[in-house]
């Protein structure tokens, strides 16, 4: 017995002995004592044991299976029909050595089986390994419980990333442009993110002008999340006023080239809202193609993608390009999640999401646009992707 490894924390763990006879008791008790466990309880049958559950909380039930009043078989059952002990290894002790016997309390829930007499040293082995197998799972469980804290607190630092309603009311009292939005990563982090800057303008641009762009890095999780808060970082410290979107790509571009590692790369596009010319111009590094619409147009106008992903090649150039948006015309910007939901053996693509955001284009509400689409999108199948979606309205 002194052979055995040891079991870190053993002498904390709690056993909770179930026997009928009390001299079995007495034994299992001065053998889990000399085995190092010293927080042990015991039961007479499985309603004792039952009822000395919540106080005991013990790691591991040492169980008989012939007992009067209620049998170890009954026990196990109704031990594995409490969420909080499903998980609860029980290592039963018994005389019945069939086949037949030990199937049966497997099916009631037993983790482990030794026939009686006991063998000491194997019914100790046994017991160390279960409460080896139940202190790592404690581990798991507390890591997990840190991780997913952790985690939810950074998907909070990424949602600030976007502008707040505060700042979206500010930017259409400035600007006269009303945006709606839709952030979802596909798991608890994303590599989506958008923002805009109104500012006063170059010259020959009025009184200031907004600036849009929307990202998606390739990726997602914690690698992805970091390396939207680099390029929201990089965007936030640039001079935007005077800035072509094509020109703001191509700064934002030679910047990034310099900090992502091989092989990761963003889509992004970039635009500007002219009002006098009654047009969205935009630039694009390889994002979805944006959609566009005046009052009483029966389906969308979609917008060209083409350019090189962000952080791949650092000479290279974008073009621009524009959208009609007339006052009370509205703009549609989203990331490819939206349009790479799978439909049979192919996916939605631009020309599928343009033709249900047709049945929509009546709905004066860009909020209630927003959502009765993503409620639609859903409905043809399962969004994988982080989904970011942008409903650019113009006020008349």
């Amino acid at each position: 017995m002194n052979n055995l490894p040891e079991v870190p924390g053993l002498e904390s763990a709690r056993v909770l002995v179930v026997d009928d006879n009390r001299v079995n008791r007495h034994l299992l008790q001065a053998l889990l004592e000399r085995g190092g466990v010293t927080r042990i309880d015991m039961a007479e049958d499985g309603n004792d044991a039952l009822a000395r559950l919540d106080a005991f909380r013990p790691d591991l039930i040492l169980l008989d299976l012939m007992m009067p009043n209620l049998d170890g078989f009954e026990m196990c059952r109704r031990l594995r029909a409490t969420p909080a002990w499903k998980d609860l290894p029980v290592l039963v002790q018994s005389s019945l050595n069939r086949a037949e016997d030990r199937a049966k309390a497997f099916a009631a829930g037993a983790t482990d089986y030794v026939t009686k007499p006991i063998n000491a040293v194997e019914l100790l082995a046994r017991v160390r390994i279960h409460l080896q197998n139940r202190a790592l799972l404690h581990d798991l469980q507390r890591f997990h419980e840190r991780t997913e804290s952790e985690l939810s607190l950074a998907r909070k630092m990424q949602e600030r990333l976007m502008p707040s309603p505060e700042r979206l009311a500010e930017v259409e009292a400035a600007a006269g442009v009303g945006i709606a939005a839709h952030f979802a990563p596909s798991s608890e982090l994303g590599g989506d993110f958008w923002d805009l800057r109104h500012d006063g303008g170059g010259p020959g641009q009025g009184q200031g002008r907004t600036m849009l762009y929307m990202v998606d890095f390739s990726g997602h999780g914690v690698g992805a999340a970091l390396n939207t808060f680099r390029l929201h970082a990089i965007c936030q410290q640039m001079n935007v006023s005077g800035l072509t979107p094509a020109e703001f790509l191509s700064t934002v571009n030679r910047r990034l080239c310099a900090l992502l590692p091989n092989g990761q790369f963003a889509t992004m596009l970039a635009g500007v809202v002219e009002p006098a010319e009654n047009r969205f111009v935009y630039a694009s590094a390889g994002s979805t193609r944006p959609m566009a619409w005046a009052p009483g147009d029966s389906a969308p106008l979609l917008g060209d993608s083409a350019g090189l992903p962000l952080g791949l090649l650092a000479s290279a150039e974008y073009e621009e390009r524009s959208l009609p948006l007339p006052p009370g015309g509205r703009l549609f910007l989203y990331s490819d999640g939206a349009i790479e939901i799978p439909v049979g053996s192919d996916v939605l693509d631009e020309p599928g999401l343009a033709a249900l955001v047709a049945e929509r284009m009546d709905e004066t509400d860009g909020g209630r646009f927003l959502d009765g689409l993503l409620d639609r999108l859903r409905a043809v199948g399962p969004i994988d992707d982080d989904l970011t979606a942008l409903l650019l309205t113009r006020k008349g």
